[in-house]
């Protein structure tokens, strides 16, 4: 929004000003608690840790914020976020695996409604910043959720 951390809390302060006026007017309600912000900067000195007042409660910018689902950190990295969907597509992929009998078309099915949507959420925000130990991660639920599809984990004869 502004050039220095100083000027962004002076406008979060009047958005804050302005969302509690509309609160009253409007019926909603607004909890402190709830609440988080963060400073998006890639210059560390840029950041402020000074409080805004929400309702007379004090909230302090965060490292990371969780919105819609997708965790945001100040630098934009959406390394936790990377980290998070690796891991529970790779959890998704193992429990996958693990289902006998199925025939590959089943399999697929089961690896389109369970496993690519945890890590495909929202990915057109965040694949870009990946870093290489998530690729591997990644390539790794890849190739799980390939061998669960095709079966391979159930013949002997099947490379690996």
């Amino acid at each position: 929004m502004g050039d220095t951390a100083a000027e962004n809390m002076d406008r979060l302060n009047v958005i804050v000003q302005r969302a509690t006026a509309w609160e009253s007017r409007s019926g909603a309600s607004f909890e402190g608690d709830k609440t988080a912000f963060i400073h998006f900067t890639r210059n560390g000195r840029q950041t402020a840790d000074e409080p805004i007042s929400v309702k007379g409660e004090e909230v302090r910018p965060t490292a990371s914020v969780k919105i819609l689902g997708l965790i945001m950190d100040s630098r934009l990295r959406y390394q936790e976020h990377t980290a998070r969907a690796a891991t529970k597509g790779l959890q998704a992929a193992m429990a996958l695996k693990r289902l006998r009998g199925l025939s590959p078309s089943v399999t697929r099915k089961l690896f389109n409604a369970t496993v690519a949507p945890v890590v495909d959420y929202v990915s057109s925000v965040w694949t870009h910043a990946r870093t290489a130990s998530a690729e591997r991660v990644l390539k790794r639920v890849q190739t799980v959720g390939g061998q669960a599809v095709v079966g391979c984990f159930q013949r002997p004869t099947c490379p690996r």
